[in-house]
């Protein structure tokens, strides 16, 4: 982890979606990446460029679902399917860095996106900030995005839940714990 961190450009993802399992037919709803840069001086970011769209996909939202993200069936109906924007996506995220928090979870659901459009899986470096969060915060049991914005003195006054919300979030987290891991010893 330590020589992908001491790179300057990072690529921020979140999704959203109809529930917790690909493999059960679950997809897509949102997607949100922005592209960071680190500052020369290594003591800033700045946001470069951002892909954000919400996704059609192709199934019923469950109501407790779309209670949580606030993505109902109406706001994707005209909304394009992951197959149209998945080009678009593969370009803007080329073979750069992914920070995502619950790695896993996100990679799951595009890969099986991608699979559904015949491409080929994601096989870009990942840093999780969940395990950055393990590094940082060691002896602490609790790593999800609220958690790891509160022990930072992040505020977490965005659209939780919303893809690019936990994005900003997430980007904040990282940057942080990014200058901890490097400069600090932790």
């Amino acid at each position: 982890m330590l020589d992908l961190l001491k790179n300057k450009e990072f690529f921020i993802l979140d999704t959203e979606t109809t529930g917790l399992s690909p493999k059960n037919g679950d997809k897509l709803v949102e997607i949100a990446i922005y592209k960071i840069n680190i500052t020369d001086d290594d003591k800033d970011y700045i946001i470069k460029d951002r892909f954000i769209t919400l996704l059609n996909p192709e199934i019923p939202i469950p109501y407790y679902v779309s209670k949580i993200h606030g993505i109902f069936d109406l706001h994707v109906r005209n909304s394009p399917k992951f197959y149209e924007i998945s080009d678009d996506l593969l370009n803007f995220i080329g073979t750069g860095i992914l920070v995502i928090q619950n790695a896993k979870f996100d990679i799951a659901f595009l890969n099986r996106e991608l699979e559904l459009c015949r491409k080929d899986e994601l096989f870009n470096p990942i840093i999780d900030t969940i395990k950055m969060s393990h590094k940082v915060f060691k002896g602490e049991t609790r790593h999800n995005l609220d958690i790891i914005c509160h022990r930072l003195n992040i505020s977490t006054n965005v659209s939780r839940h919303r893809a690019e919300g936990d994005v900003i979030l997430t980007t904040q987290a990282f940057f942080k714990m990014r200058q901890r891991i490097l400069y600090t010893g932790f």
